[in-house]
């Protein structure tokens, strides 16, 4: 079938069939971008399809998933290989998927398909996990690393295939993973990195864009935000519009105005810089804009898109040069984007075919910030007199231990098992986790790694101090503690070391002015490190504490350590309950939680709002109160406003998007996103007796139905990502 679509196996794709994958070896590839990853993946699909078993195809963004759908198509189902696409309907079982050879999801709906029990999962011989670095990010991590272990218990001689261009360590995830590692750092086009240093940053990109520009390249600019990558395609369209020739321009008018993007909805001000072979590229465009602009920046039309980090996950739109102007992350300016996610934006540049080399700048605002950033992301080396810029790539490590994951992992698997003691659920999944994997290998590895059952002072210090530590605490051999304050929000007390230094350190469960708890605190000034193990002397006001205050410190410690026990949180929410010989079970409203996909934060918000919720004000109010839990967006009112306009006018959602002040690509999210709340209030209801609140849902779920007949949304363009509004 490769033959017959005009591909041949070159470099890591000879490398992993060399390891063993036509005779279904399980293979992790580590290579740069534009390497052939892929494909590897593909052919690991075909060769499952033609044993007469079905394939998955993982990746983290609906958009990727869309782009990966539309590549299998159109080169397989021609020789009679059915395509599958399902990135959304978390509270569909799936079962319109069981006659498709291939299905290509997000990892989020791959989790939800095994939460529902679809039967055609049995049937899955291939799975292939694209970026699979992803599994070190928060939440959609620790979902990941859980679908993963429960894809290897429910399936026998399971074949994965993870796919990554951003891994440190790789043979570390690929052991765990029981994958063949292929490594290799061959480019099609190879990449030179720079970091530079500028006063003037807008002039700086300027300069580069028009040198490359000029050169007949292609550039990408990488903002911050939505708004900084508008601003910057107005400030560069009209210099790069004035380098097209007059037949270029007439092509580019031409096809913008081509019957086939007729029905595209363009905002004014991106047709207006699209017009001088300019765009900008974010969610909040509708999922049609960002294909038109995706597709013209692929056939050259296009030569300059300023964009936020939503482009750099696994697109194929390489550029000759790559501007990332500010290494701070997209959600929160005081933090810094992880190494992985900076490489895969500047992995973007060189375009196989047309590009000798690519170009990635990373631009920062003064020398200082300039070494710190060579630091931090790259490794140096001297060659030919020259020093180059090597990528550092990060670990990719467990986010599974944090309590809200640990909780929702804890139901899914009682509601996979049915019944099951805290020990067996431990030894038969959890010790199967990459947590544990990598804690067996890690010096920095807490005391205790998993509480599941109880929310002692003990535990909650053990979970965020090493070993050694906690046996100098109980020996008493690091020093003294001498308690002055204790009460129902804190325990403090000045700890004296062995060299007879005191320290004031206290545990304190109260909220900061900001609506955080305040925690552990400690004037050495290292109360946490980054890997959240605390100071000795914390580690010793615990233990000592934990000692002689008991019931007050088993209150106040695990709270200011944001601890809590998965066991008791499900028991107190009834979504568990006891079941023989001490094992736990779940009851019929933590099997639904569960089908639902509803995180652990926003099932207990729902449960306790929804007895007072009677009325579509109430119920508008709760949604948005959800919605800010699921997806971290702050609403208002204009979000009562965007649903009524919804569900009482016919107006398309296009022309909403110019007058309710949200993106249309937000509109579609939200959409969903509402939708899918909705259906999980109307289910909660039914079961919970709450007639009111369920025949209020039911009419908002059936005006949407509607609302989404009007126009394009992400079920069926892969456009709204849950965590991603960048």
């Amino acid at each position: 079938m490769l033959d017959s679509i005009g591909v041949t196996p070159r470099g890591v794709q000879k490398s992993a069939i060399d390891k063993g994958l036509f005779e279904g070896k399980s293979i992790m590839v580590c290579s740069p971008t534009g390497s052939g990853k892929t494909l590897i993946g593909e052919m690991a699909l075909l060769r499952s399809v033609v044993a007469g078993r079905k394939g998955l195809y993982l990746v983290p963004l609906r958009a990727l998933g869309l782009q990966v759908w539309n590549v299998l198509r159109e080169r397989y189902e021609p020789h009679g290989v059915k395509i599958g696409l399902s990135t959304g309907d978390y509270q569909n079982e799936g079962n319109e998927l069981s006659d498709r050879d291939i299905i290509v999801t997000t990892y989020e709906r791959a989790d939800s398909l095994l939460r529902h029990g679809a039967r055609w999962l049995l049937d899955v011989g291939t799975v292939v996990i694209d970026e699979i670095q992803n599994l070190g990010e928060v939440k959609r991590g620790a979902r990941l690393e859980s679908a993963i272990i429960r894809l290897k218990h429910l399936i026998n001689d399971l074949q994965l295939i993870a796919l990554s261009a951003t891994v440190g360590a790789p043979d570390e995830l690929s052991e765990w993973l029981e994958c063949e590692l292929v490594e290799s750092d061959d480019r099609p086009v190879p990449l030179h990195c720079k970091v530079l240093s500028t006063s003037n940053k807008q002039k700086t990109v300027r300069e580069l864009v028009m040198t490359t520009i000029q050169s007949n390249g292609q550039a990408i600019v990488f903002q911050r935000t939505r708004r900084e990558a508008e601003v910057e395609a107005f400030r560069l369209a009209a210099d790069v519009g004035r380098q097209l020739t007059g037949d270029e321009k007439t092509r580019l008018d031409s096809e913008l105005e081509s019957v086939e993007n007729w029905g595209v909805s363009l905002p004014p001000e991106l047709r207006t810089v699209l017009h001088d072979g300019t765009a900008f590229h974010h969610a909040g465009l509708g999922p049609r804009a960002r294909g038109l602009v995706e597709r013209l920046f692929q056939t050259g039309r296009v030569r300059v898109v300023c964009a936020t980090t939503t482009l750099a996950a696994g697109m194929d739109l390489p550029a000759k040069t790559v501007v990332v102007t500010n290494v701070k992350a997209p959600q929160e300016h005081g933090q810094l984007l992880s190494a992985n996610r900076l490489h895969q934006m500047l992995g973007r540049a060189g375009r196989p075919k047309y590009d000798k080399a690519g170009f990635g700048v990373v631009l920062t605002g003064s020398e200082g910030e300039a070494e710190e950033v060579e630091k931090r992301y790259f490794d140096q080396v001297e060659e030919s007199g020259k020093v180059l810029l090597i990528p550092r790539y990060d670990r990719v490590r467990s986010v599974l231990d944090t309590p809200s994951a640990m909780t929702e992992l804890l139901l899914v698997t009682l509601d996979v098992q049915d019944e099951a003691s805290l020990e067996e659920i431990e030894d038969n999944l959890l010790n199967d986790s990459y947590l544990i994997h990598c804690a067996m290998r890690d010096t920095k590895s807490p005391m205790r790694l998993l509480n599941l059952g109880e929310a002692s002072a003990t535990a909650a210090i053990e979970r965020h101090a090493l070993p050694d530590s906690i046996r100098a605490a109980k020996q008493g051999s690091f020093g003294a503690v001498n308690v002055r304050e204790k009460g129902e929000t804190v325990i403090g007390a000045i700890v004296t070391d062995s060299d007879g230094s005191q320290y004031a350190c206290r545990f304190s469960s109260r909220l900061s002015s900001d609506g955080f708890v305040e925690g552990p605190q400690c004037s050495c000034g290292r109360s946490l490190d980054v890997y959240g193990i605390m100071c000795p002397h914390l580690v010793m006001l615990g233990a000592s504490a934990a000692k002689e205050l008991g019931a007050v410190a088993d209150y106040v410690i695990p709270l200011s350590l944001s601890e809590s026990s998965p066991a008791g949180v499900l028991l107190k929410l009834g979504l568990v309950e006891g079941g023989a010989a001490g094992k736990l079970k779940p009851t019929k409203l933590g099997r639904l939680i569960n089908r639902l996909y509803l995180s652990i934060p926003t099932a207990r918000e729902m449960l306790a709002l929804l007895p007072q919720t009677e009325d579509r004000a109430s119920l508008l109010w709760l949604l948005r109160h959800l919605i800010s839990i699921e997806s971290g967006m702050s609403l208002g009112e204009s979000f009562d406003q965007l649903i009524d306009a919804l569900t009482s006018t016919h107006v398309p959602i296009a022309e909403l998007a110019k007058t309710s002040g949200f993106h249309e690509g937000d509109i579609n999210g939200l959409i969903e996103t509402t939708t899918w709340l909705l259906h999980s209030i109307h289910a909660v209801g039914r079961l919970g007796g709450l007639l009111p609140v369920m025949t209020t849902a039911e009419n908002m779920i059936q005006a949407l139905d509607l609302a989404q007949s009007r126009g394009p949304t992400s079920n069926d363009n892969g456009g709204y990502e849950h965590n991603d509004s960048a």
